[in-house]
């Protein structure tokens, strides 16, 4: 259940360029966290600002694991925050990912960029289950890669300029494999757009099921100012709106009208 919670910087380390990884010690909500949900974190010293919401990586103890890259003057603000520093998050919200524990299904992590975080912890959660997931990871060069090696998946590594890894994105990677892949696939992925939207026409093909966890900027993270709508529909093709911060984050690759 969400809850207002005042939390403590645990941990803020930069991993790779302009990319942080936030331990917050959180242990009213950690035990109910599951992957694809989301927490918004509050900047105390700054009343004005609405919270920013961030895909939980993973849990570690009592701790919940963000990862964040700076962009603007908010997460800049973040990457100084040390070791004792409070803040309040709410939390968790969204709805989270529907994981098959059918060992005759081969699952599939596809991330682009820092929308490798959800999927961070659907890795953790599939090796709990036993499951030795495939893990495509896709950045702009070398210096924004978040992982190299997994023991916990097969890793697949791309770049767009090549500087390791496959040369190219991560969903020609994931073409380039595919029929590799014993069948049926269940997909999860999160990254921009174009990425996402190249999955789900995949998911077209039969034996191929996609779950995409979609970013978009929130402000109340509750449904209220419905400034995360975007254009869904049922499986009768009737199209009406869903909120990402209420309905999603994560929806079924159908679902989404790009």
């Amino acid at each position: 259940m969400r809850k207002f919670t005042e939390t403590e910087v645990v941990e803020n380390v930069n991993i790779a360029k302009d990319i942080y990884r936030l331990k917050l010690n959180i242990p009213d909500i950690v035990k109910s966290v599951e992957p694809g949900q989301f927490l918004n974190i509050y900047f105390q010293n700054s009343p004005n600002i609405f919270p920013r919401p961030f895909s939980i990586a993973g849990i570690d103890d009592d701790n919940i694991l963000i990862l964040y890259k700076v962009v603007g003057k908010q997460t800049e603000k973040m990457s100084s925050w040390q070791k004792g520093y409070k803040t309040v998050v709410l939390g968790p919200l969204g709805n989270s990912f529907d994981l098959s524990s059918d060992n005759d299904i081969s699952h599939v992590l596809v991330a682009g960029g820092v929308g490798i975080a959800p999927l961070m912890f659907v890795c953790d959660k599939l090796s709990l289950m036993g499951i030795n997931p495939y893990f495509f990871i896709g950045a702009k060069n070398k210096s924004e890669l978040l992982i190299i090696e997994d023991p916990k998946s097969r890793l697949y590594i791309s770049t767009d300029d090549g500087s390791a890894g496959f040369a190219g994105n991560v969903v020609d990677h994931f073409k380039s494999v595919i029929n590799s892949i014993k069948k049926p696939v269940s997909v999860y992925a999160c990254g921009p757009d174009e990425m996402n939207k190249a999955l789900v026409n995949m998911g077209v093909v039969p034996g191929i099921r996609v779950q995409v966890s979609l970013e978009r900027v929130m402000a109340c993270g509750l449904g209220i100012c419905q400034g995360c709508a975007i254009k869904t529909k049922d499986i009768s093709g009737n199209n009406y709106y869903s909120l990402v911060c209420k309905d999603g984050p994560v929806f079924k690759g159908g679902e989404i009208i790009f």
